[in-house]
């Protein structure tokens, strides 16, 4: 820091291992990045995704490719690295665009890392990043006053049975319908085949943390519904210390056919990979900075 007390780098790119500032500030033009307004605390998960994931942004895929194959149990080739990625709008129905305008909301992956299988087609891996933030996004529909099905929220058996009764699928002054649940549905034969181990008794499983890894998994799997990708898989990327977002995500897991579909990879195991690489100045930043 620079010697105050305050939380907040003077500017967010001041918290990025020097090496790679610049191509901090070239990715977020080229890839079109929305920096949260968080993005200059000393705690960032921006800034996070940023030191762990710049490096391979510049190529040294191998170790990462084997790290990657073994977490989601594929053989995967990694050739590119992506920052806080929005897909086509019409995938989720979220946005109007290709593009969220203004302050548009839209679901994005903090960081996709795009590879192709051994039989040379299109995969992906859609990473969430936590450095020390203990929970997911919740739901915004839940306590909308647009919301007229709100008896939908506090039960998950009714949502199971009627899903497109979710507020989320048609929100107030929206002119399309947003596609999670027809994209499980098609998935699994139904969005309660897709979460098998909902508890009925309770409120739906997506009113509050679970919310957000549910779209980023729509993500994957409308990706590959869509003949973009030939298999795309959703992980999660936290701070090794990081214990209450493993137990959520535990949670998430649970919900799901497999446990398979929520694998993990560890930020230490990011660095190290990275270290293999050759990149040991970046290494020891890492190690040091986020006590890894």
């Amino acid at each position: 820091m620079d010697g105050s007390r305050s939380r907040y780098w003077t500017h967010w790119t001041d918290g990025i291992f020097p090496a790679y500032r610049d191509l901090a500030e070239q990715v977020v033009r080229d890839d079109q990045v929305r920096l949260h307004k968080q993005a200059p605390h000393v705690r960032s998960s921006q800034a996070f995704a940023f030191n762990l994931f710049l490096p391979f942004r510049e190529g040294h895929f191998d170790r990462l490719s084997e790290l990657v194959n073994r977490q989601v149990g594929a053989r995967l080739t990694i050739d590119g690295v992506q920052f806080e990625w929005v897909p086509p709008g019409g995938l989720l129905g979220e946005i109007r665009d290709d593009r969220p305008v203004g302050d548009e909301p839209a679901t994005a992956a903090d960081v996709v890392l795009w590879g192709q299988t051994s039989s040379r087609r299109r995969a992906a891996v859609l990473l969430e990043v936590k450095l020390s933030e203990g929970e997911f996004t919740a739901c915004g529909g839940r306590e909308s006053r647009g919301n007229r099905r709100k008896d939908v929220c506090r039960s998950a058996s009714l949502f199971m049975r009627e899903p497109n009764a979710c507020y989320l699928r048609r929100p107030v002054r929206q002119r399309r319908d947003r596609r999670y649940w027809e994209i499980f549905a098609r998935s699994h034969g139904s969005v309660r085949s897709a979460f098998p181990n909902a508890d009925l008794n309770g409120p739906c499983p997506f009113a509050y943390d679970m919310q957000q890894p549910m779209r980023n998994l729509a993500i994957a799997q409308g990706l590959v519904q869509d003949g973009t990708l030939h298999e795309a898989w959703f992980a999660l990327c936290a701070h090794d210390a990081n214990s209450q977002i493993a137990r959520l995500w535990a949670d998430w897991s649970h919900l799901l056919p497999e446990a398979s579909m929520a694998p993990v990879l560890p930020a230490s195991s990011i660095v190290d990979a990275g270290e293999a690489e050759g990149l040991e100045s970046w290494a020891a930043y890492m190690r040091e900075r986020y006590q890894l």
